[in-house]
């Protein structure tokens, strides 16, 4: 059994998650992550790119408060619903249909990379993650939360805190932690959930 199989379901597969969002409703709600909340205010305002963005609340938060979004993710569903979530709210935010895999985020592009519950396999994680800094001007930021497994090694797809900031190379880490937290987002986020939490940026050029 592969790594991205549990239950035996592949979750690394667009279709897995196009059933999901197809769901009435909003799989995770449409309000934003409330770990990016407590952090937005510490980021400067520019272009955002939210990865894995799902039905588009986190980047419809954003735009509201003046970021220019692009929401990735490979589920047409999800992003149909991202863009009709971000029309009720009165703003439009850009979206792309794209695999984590071998995604490329540019060059000193964004302002902001979100990354909120995307979990891909461990060998997609690293490839991008090896990208974050490259990707982002000097003085951006990175907000990721996840799902964290206590004694996850870093094969996982699910590893603490200190696995996955060794993945984040050339990033300056204000917040980097591990904990059993109440999650209220949406049907399939409702209860106690350990997470990691990294918030960091690019290191200015001196």
């Amino acid at each position: 059994m592969t790594a991205h199989m549990r239950d035996g379901v592949n979750r690394n597969r667009p279709q897995y998650w196009d059933a999901r969002f197809a769901e009435d409703g909003f799989a995770y709600g449409t309000e934003p992550n409330d770990f990016l909340v407590s952090v937005v205010q510490q980021i400067r305002v520019g272009d955002a790119l939210c990865l894995c963005e799902g039905e588009g609340r986190n980047a419809t938060f954003l735009t509201q408060r003046g970021f220019r979004c692009t929401a990735v993710d490979f589920s047409p569903v999800a992003l149909r619903k991202a863009e009709s979530l971000a029309a009720q709210r009165g703003v439009i935010i850009a979206t792309r249909c794209a695999d984590m895999a071998g995604f490329d985020p540019g060059i000193a592009q964004w302002d902001l990379v979100t990354m909120i519950f995307g979990q891909p396999d461990c060998t997609i994680r690293r490839a991008l993650y090896a990208r974050i800094a490259t990707c982002l001007r000097p003085g951006g930021a990175f907000v990721l939360e996840t799902k964290a497994e206590e004694g996850a090694t870093a094969e996982s797809r699910y590893p603490g805190s200190a696995n996955l900031c060794a993945e984040l190379i050339d990033l300056e880490f204000e917040i980097a932690r591990d904990g059993l937290r109440v999650l209220k987002e949406g049907r399939y986020h409702d209860g106690e959930q350990r997470t990691a939490q990294i918030f960091a940026f690019k290191r200015l050029k001196r």
